[in-house]
């Protein structure tokens, strides 16, 4: 395991370096996979049109647990459960204790909250390590926004039951309020967001509105966008000094906050690579592995070949080549990861903990 470590600070110097030439010493070495365990979704948000779809032959129970060994063999060492909704697979119990059983050091389940509440003692059995809540608005914004009436305090009870159910157990299971994706309709709600996660006791984290991918295509954008410069920086603002005062409630450092106050105002940073296809896997409901994320074509199929030769395929280093290169539609995901990277050194001694 410190050999896997050691390669992935070493890739992260050659990365943050930013040249295409040095890419050839550089292996891929994920240390983290999403694990897209279902497409099929119980929400309806605005945001994502994935919910009108019904995903139908998604990979089975063992299918799954098989690809969790194959991930840990090769060093992954966090794994995070998405959807859709992965609350809604019966067997999702059944995968997280898989993955504390091989000993993943970091187990989450990403949720929209509806069905936190009744199944929030079973989650902390589970042995699960974190557990991230989207909740986009207060009250009737949050429901219009993701569609299901009574979503707001449907998600709340959640949290609160995992909250309390964890104390009785002493559980050290870190709840994020998170998933804020900032938005027109959520903007002047965000100091309200964060007295709610402080009285919580969770974190509370944001993404950005992704207009760049073709699966959201009919998704009315000019309508979420921020529009006011104004109001982006009057809330990047309250970020950066809700956190200087109140570290444990945000944990976007502020080389983090900076770049979202750009890219809300549509200056993205061009000089910024992508290394998530070499630092990351993202496994779709099919059998599909992607380096990095899904925006860019698979570069194989688990039910075809096992993960290791995937890995160290032509395409898969040339996928994540060209990721790097953002030779690509582009998208926010993970985007954290790559501004980390690309200011490695000053977040190294200014803002790692």
């Amino acid at each position: 395991m410190v050999r896997f470590r050691l390669k992935g600070k070493f890739n992260d110097v050659l990365l943050h370096l930013g040249s295409r030439r040095l890419l050839r010493f550089v292996s891929p070495y994920p240390e983290g996979v999403n694990i897209n365990v279902t497409e099929n979704c119980n929400s309806r948000c605005v945001t994502c049109y994935a919910w009108k779809n019904r995903s139908v032959g998604e990979l089975t129970t063992e299918e799954i647990k098989d690809a969790l060994r194959q991930l840990r063999d090769i060093g992954v060492t966090t794994a995070i459960f998405v959807g859709g909704e992965p609350l809604i697979r019966r067997d999702i119990m059944d995968l997280l204790k898989e993955s504390r059983r091989l000993k993943f050091e970091t187990r989450m389940v990403v949720t929209n909250g509806l069905l936190l509440e009744d199944k929030a003692k079973e989650l902390l059995e589970s042995g699960i390590t974190h557990i991230s809540v989207s909740v986009d608005g207060i009250g009737n914004s949050n429901e219009i926004i993701r569609g299901v009436s009574g979503n707001f305090e449907k998600s709340l009870r959640g949290i609160r039951a995992i909250q309390e159910i964890k104390k009785d157990m002493g559980s050290d299971v870190t709840v994020t309020l998170i998933t804020t994706i900032l938005l027109n309709q959520n903007v002047d709600e965000i100091a309200q967001l964060i007295e709610v996660s402080r009285k919580l006791g969770v974190y509370w984290d944001f993404n950005l509105l992704d207009p760049n991918l073709p699966i959201f295509e009919g998704i009315p954008f000019s309508k979420l966008l921020v529009k006011s410069e104004e109001k982006i920086d009057k809330t990047i603002d309250y970020l950066k000094k809700v956190r200087t005062e109140s570290p444990e409630l945000i944990s976007s450092c502020d080389h983090i906050l900076e770049y979202a106050r750009n890219y809300l105002k549509g200056k993205k940073q061009n000089n910024i690579h992508c290394v998530h296809g070499y630092k990351l896997i993202y496994l779709g409901a099919h059998g599909e592995v992607h380096p990095g994320c899904w925006a860019m074509e698979p570069a194989g199929n688990l039910r075809e070949n096992k993960l290791s030769d995937i890995i160290k395929s032509q395409k898969y280093r040339r996928l994540a080549e060209k990721i790097y290169m953002n030779d690509c539609l582009g998208c926010t995901n993970l985007y954290g990861i790559n501004v980390i990277v690309h200011y490695l050194f000053s977040h190294w001694l200014r803002c790692e903990k």
